[in-house]
């Protein structure tokens, strides 16, 4: 059966062809006591089969398209590690959409046991991953208690229609002409990678602690700021000092948007799929400026553009895109014209304990973040488990550029205010 490429399928994939990243999502979970193994595969299997588009392989043709697998080619959605080497190899690999399926799954049961998952980025934003996640744990439960058990499917559309049709015509004109920048590459600055070195995959995580974390929630309340003002403010000055500006110089990061946000049953699991949208942020650097005025200049950008349909535009563009084009000549036209930034940030949000429970078993660690660039390109990625934030950078570089990040963490980590007031 062949199924519909849908606009941000499109986009994701086209990220890969212009070299800014693997278009694959990453999640990994540690546990204290082991899960049932054979009965976690039974429950990739039951997923994918209850989430068709999982079950498919890329079509690249004249007609690009997902069509559906042979029920035994999704036998390499399940694997074993061995060793934790392994295991991380399985993370940072790269697996070929044209094959398929779409999400693959290894555990490692060492001393602490641990779930890898990938998800193939085409088919499903950070959102839908955790989605998927939390249908998983789900189906692992059901199935401990009943192995006859068989998910619903979850197969409705999964395009960004539902979101465009929340707006009324004015609303998408102004997001159209009003906010033409809000997902144009306009700076040129970059993070310093290395140039030349040989380069592998990897991914580098800082855990702040809870009691961090409560601290950080503390002082954004008192300012009616979010934990995303905080971390983007201490990512921008950490920034200023690495690229060494300039006093007035500005620097340009973009924002992952989950638009689900204007969705009222944005929390029902109806299709895996990709809704999200992509809106800059621009500051200028002032040198002589404290960590509270730079936030409060932060917090002023952010309620500007979430109380003019943060997001919209870029939904909008794409639309009257493929709306005043046919269907080809629109995918060339997004294919030269998509221009992916230099430097950015998402927020994958909280992943949260009860809804990650297999069978009563919660992991102890998780995090979920997001593709690997390719240089020049740098993400910063930030989620959140019982109470602790992860601060992740997934990247294509050098041993030497892992030791740059492994650093550049430190420093946001250290930027974040109320370090002083804590053990």
């Amino acid at each position: 059966m062949d199924r519909k490429l849908e606009i941000f399928d499109k986009v994701q994939r086209l990220y890969g062809v212009h070299g800014f990243n693997d278009h694959e999502l990453h999640c990994l979970l540690r546990f204290e006591r082991p899960l049932d193994v054979e009965v976690l595969k039974q429950s990739v299997f039951a997923s994918i089969r209850a989430i068709p588009i999982l079950g498919t392989r890329y079509v690249d043709s004249d007609r690009p398209r997902w069509t559906s697998l042979a029920p035994g080619d999704v036998d390499e959605a399940f694997s074993i590690a061995s060793t934790e080497a392994e295991l991380e190899a399985f993370i940072v690999s790269r697996d070929d959409e044209r094959c398929g399926p779409q999400v693959r799954v290894s555990v490692l049961n060492a001393d602490s046991f641990t779930v890898a998952l990938k998800l193939n980025h085409m088919v499903c934003d950070a959102a839908g991953f955790k989605q998927f996640l939390n249908f998983l744990s789900d189906v692992y439960s059901r199935l401990i208690a009943d192995r006859a058990y068989r998910p619903p499917e979850i197969d409705a559309d999964r395009s960004m229609q539902a979101v465009l049709d929340r707006f009324a015509t004015n609303s998408k004109l102004k997001a159209l002409f009003l906010q033409n920048d809000d997902n144009n590459r306009l700076g040129n600055h970059h993070f310093p990678l290395s140039e030349g070195e040989k380069t592998k995959p990897f991914i580098v995580a800082r855990k702040l602690s809870r009691s961090k974390v409560a601290t950080l929630t503390s002082y954004c309340h008192e300012r009616g700021a979010t934990l995303n003002d905080i971390v983007l403010t201490a990512f921008y000055r950490c920034m200023f000092r690495k690229l060494a500006l300039s006093a007035g110089s500005e620097l340009e990061i973009p924002l992952m948007v989950d638009m689900r946000r204007y969705l009222s049953d944005a929390k029902e699991f109806r299709s895996l799929t990709n809704l999200t949208s992509m809106v800059s942020t621009r500051l200028n650097f002032r040198p002589d400026e404290g960590f509270g005025d730079a936030l409060s200049r932060v917090r002023a950008i952010m309620l500007e553009k979430k109380a003019a349909n943060i997001g919209l535009n870029g939904f909008v563009k794409l639309d009257f895109l493929y709306r005043i084009f046919r269907e080809s000549v629109a995918d060339r036209i997004l294919q030269s014209q998509l221009k992916n930034p230099l430097i950015c940030m998402t927020n994958v949000g909280i992943l949260r304990q009860a809804q990650i429970s297999f069978g009563g078993l919660q992991p102890y660690d998780a995090y979920l973040c997001g593709s690997i660039k390719y240089r020049p390109y740098f993400q910063l990625a930030m989620s959140s488990y019982d109470g602790e934030l992860t601060l992740t950078v997934n990247q294509c570089g050098s041993t030497t550029d892992r030791e740059q990040i492994l650093s550049f963490l430190s420093d946001v980590d250290t930027e974040l205010p109320g370090s002083d007031l804590l053990d």
